[in-house]
């Protein structure tokens, strides 16, 4: 099983999508900047004129780690599942694809180590990629505008009643990085979908778009006012809910709730993913 873990994540890592990948990021990361840079100073302008919220000093508070956490956002939410509907769509289809899968499957292994150590070989990936995400945001952002003592952090006042929570750097970087952990797991359950996906179609191209349709039709679905109901279910919705670490206390309910959630999406997805392709006829 490890050596066919290590198979996959060397075929993965030798292809040129990384790199575009990564570039993609720095790129992201650049118009941030600008538009972090050209709009500091007004970002809290909300909390004082609705809400009395006075702080000395504002922009004291819009240090690197702040910028890290701002860009977190549309990393995880957007550019990521990108990324794993790229790598995971590629496993299967994308060999059926080039040819490959035939002679790799002809070999005396099971179908289901070889569905595995594939999947498995996404998990690592989305965390390596997803730890290298959150640390770069945070490094840049501390090169270009330093570092407070004192992180005051953003959330949803419309959600918990409350916009913000202040906590030390200690604690802040625990959720930070608590926060990159749950975007990782909500991401393999992704991965699942598209590993599905990608043993239905014989083209990469069609599972990868086929699972990005679905994730961003959640997404538009869980935005709109008469989908209360249905919201908490939503792929979109349990995936991007990692903001609730970075409450003080921790609604371990609700957090148990999405995580039991996207467990049923990653298992129940997997499944149907083994059942597809030992079904297959590999041509």
């Amino acid at each position: 099983m490890l050596r066919s873990l290590g198979y996959e994540l060397v075929k993965l890592r030798v292809q040129k999508k990384n790199y575009v990948m990564l570039a993609g990021h720095i790129l992201f990361l650049a118009l941030c900047y600008l538009a972090f840079r050209s709009t500091r100073g007004g970002i809290f302008n909300r909390f004082d004129k609705t809400m009395n919220f006075h702080i000395d000093d504002l922009n004291s508070y819009l240090d690197g780690f702040f910028f890290a956490r701002i860009a977190m956002v549309p990393t995880f939410i957007v550019l990521m599942p990108i990324v794993v509907a790229t790598l995971a769509g590629d496993c299967v289809a994308g060999e059926m694809q080039e040819g490959n899968l035939k002679l790799y499957v002809s070999r005396p292994r099971s179908r289901n180590r070889i569905l595995m150590s594939k999947f498995f070989a996404v998990y690592v990936a989305t965390l390596l990629y997803c730890l290298y995400f959150a640390v770069v945001n945070l490094l840049i952002g501390i090169s270009i505008f330093g570092i407070s003592h004192t992180q005051l952090i953003m959330l949803v006042d419309d959600v918990f009643g409350t916009d913000v929570v202040i906590m030390g750097i200690p604690n802040a970087l625990i959720r930070y990085f608590a926060a990159t952990i749950y975007f990782s797991f909500s991401l393999t359950a992704l991965g699942a979908i598209t590993l599905f996906f990608s043993t239905i179609f014989n083209r990469m191209s069609a599972a990868t778009v086929s699972v990005i349709s679905l994730y961003f039709v959640c997404y538009v679905i869980g935005a709109l006012p008469f989908s209360d109901t249905v919201r908490p279910y939503l792929l979109s919705e349990v995936m991007n809910n990692s903001f609730l670490l970075w409450l003080s206390p921790l609604p371990l309910n609700k957090l148990l709730a999405n995580l039991s959630t996207l467990s049923l999406y990653l298992v129940g997805f997997l499944l149907m993913a083994t059942l597809t392709f030992n079904y297959k006829d590999l041509k």
